[in-house]
């Protein structure tokens, strides 16, 4: 299935500076496959959504199509399916999104949500596999962070307690206390046994978490936050992961840089999000999928991981 990034921002990348012009040919095919391949298509489900006007050559009924498609993108990749439980609650949250709601607040509203909560405290317990790949990726991620969180085993696998309203914006976070620069192996050491236990839903959340508190930290530096993103997305790539679109799966720097620089904040950090929620789910399909009588050891060879990122990103 086709999905769509932000559709304004990714426009700005045919109007693209002199200096980079060996891209601009990918930036226009791309903004062809938003404005005029995509829209060829009918979408899985067909929504009665009121979108509100646009300014510039989108219409209104493209943009309603545009986040029909991006918050299905989201529904899928964060439970882990195909289909929509609730097309009226979708259809409530595509109009969350006509009116001007963040990406990023239908999110949070999604996984602080009853359904989601539920999958956290009834399913099963992450196995070693999947929950390695989680700390390798958080170990990384918090090495790169000026305050990154502190987790304990009383406090990893809890949600926060106030239900969110979905689609809603959560409020800033309390800043942790400063983490002790740990060798990269002994903080995955300690992730894995912190969440042991932890299903893979909430793991998914919690690096979902901490990235947006990692991109909260960068949004006053657009130029450093572009660069980060970039760094990320190439080291992603090595993962061998499909992650919904071939763009995405470009392992060149600078078009990630200027793709960043050019598209709301709100688009980037969904494009983080995403990453992490396929990796995982990616990793969980494989591990699923392996048959029974694998042999011994196996299973880490099958594990992989992204390379780790250039510690000159600590600030």
């Amino acid at each position: 299935m086709k999905k769509i990034w932000g559709l304004s921002a990714l426009l700005l990348l045919s109007a693209c500076d002199p200096a980079v012009d060996r891209f601009e040919n990918e930036a226009k095919l791309f903004v062809r496959h938003l404005m005029i391949d995509v829209f060829k298509v009918t979408p899985p489900e067909t929504l009665n959504v009121k979108a509100s006007p646009t300014p510039g050559s989108v219409t209104s009924s493209e943009m309603a199509k545009a986040n029909s498609e991006i918050l299905l993108e989201v529904y899928q990749v964060t439970y882990d399916e195909t289909e929509v439980d609730s097309r009226e609650k979708f259809g409530e949250l595509v109009n969350s999104l006509n009116g001007g709601a963040s990406i990023e607040g239908v999110y949070r509203g999604i996984v602080m949500g009853n359904r989601y909560r539920g999958l956290e405290a009834k399913g099963k317990a992450a196995s070693p596999a999947l929950l390695k790949a989680f700390a390798i990726e958080m170990a990384e991620l918090q090495s790169t962070m000026v305050e990154p969180t502190v987790f304990s085993p009383d406090t990893a696998k809890s949600a926060p307690t106030i239900d969110y309203p979905d689609g809603s914006e959560a409020p800033a976070a309390t800043p942790s206390q400063e983490v002790k620069a740990k060798d990269r192996d002994q903080a995955v050491k300690e992730l894995v046994v912190i969440f042991l236990g932890a299903t893979p839903f909430t793991l998914k959340r919690a690096l979902a978490d901490e990235a947006l508190k990692k991109m909260d930290e960068l949004k006053d530096s657009p130029a450093e936050f572009a660069q980060w993103y970039a760094r990320f997305v190439v080291r992603m790539c090595d993962a061998r992961v499909d992650f919904g679109l071939p763009q995405r799966n470009n392992p060149n720097p600078d078009f990630h840089v200027l793709f960043a620089k050019n598209m709301a904040s709100d688009r980037v950090k969904w494009e983080v999000l995403n990453r992490y929620h396929r990796y995982l789910n990616a990793v969980l399909a494989r591990e699923t999928s392996r048959p029974s009588d694998t042999a011994a050891g196996e299973g880490d060879d099958a594990q992989v991981e992204a390379k780790p990122e250039n510690k000159a990103d600590k600030k």
